[in-house]
């Protein structure tokens, strides 16, 4: 699925915001199939057929939806360990534990557009944004370069390719299942908050990446 063309005029961008923005209200409070062109133009404020003269369907706002998703996790990638002490706290156990808990915060936040993204996707296929796959390698590139380094200081083992693409595969695994499927099983088995849930998060990541081959 291919990106809508921004917006030009100044008065067709601030409609399509209103439509971004009370698309994420809805998605808030139910899924995207439960979701009709007309919920959407009464959040929104303007008629159904201002929605129809831009997109052809309401599934059309999903790509552009994404996109401001992934201006925003740009933003977070950036700004990742600017509340972090590097120097304070240098040991790689503390800085995994930073990277679980700065996850599962960004992902309670973004939930609504991100369950959203993972069921269409996978029922759908991808949505398609140029050069995203070469985006988020860079953002987790830069994430985990302190954890990388920590971990050849604490243990003097050099973490390799393999190593770091698993552990981000678990992470990002773990947290999905925490944050966008809490009410469904397994997730909704575990019976954990998310103080325990990110300590033993951290547990099983930091043996992971210091195990020994």
């Amino acid at each position: 699925m291919s990106l809508v063309h921004a917006p030009k005029q100044s008065r067709s961008a601030d409609t399509q915001e209103k439509l971004l923005v009370a698309l994420e209200a809805l998605l808030a409070e139910r899924f995207f199939e439960s979701i009709t062109i007309r919920d959407l133009a009464e959040r929104a404020g303007v008629a159904s057929g201002t929605i129809y003269r831009r997109f052809k369907d309401k599934e059309a706002l999903l790509p552009v939806l994404y996109e401001r998703y992934d201006a925003r996790l740009a933003e977070w990638a950036k700004t990742f360990w600017y509340d972090f002490d590097l120097d304070a706290e240098p040991s790689a156990r503390a800085r995994v534990r930073h990277i679980v808990a700065k996850h599962l915060d960004f992902y309670d936040v973004e939930r609504p557009i991100l369950r959203t993204v993972y069921l269409y996707t996978r029922l759908r296929g991808e949505l398609s944004l140029e050069d995203i796959d070469e985006r988020r390698q860079r953002h987790y590139s830069e994430m985990i370069e302190p954890i990388i380094s920590a971990v050849a200081t604490d243990t003097a083992i050099e973490l390799d390719e393999h190593r770091v693409k698993i552990f981000l595969l678990i992470l990002i695994s773990s947290v999905n299942e925490r944050s966008l499927f809490g009410d469904l099983k397994p997730a909704r088995t575990l019976q954990m908050d998310d103080q325990a849930f990110t300590e033993e998060l951290t547990t099983a990541l930091y043996a992971y990446l210091c195990a020994s081959r």
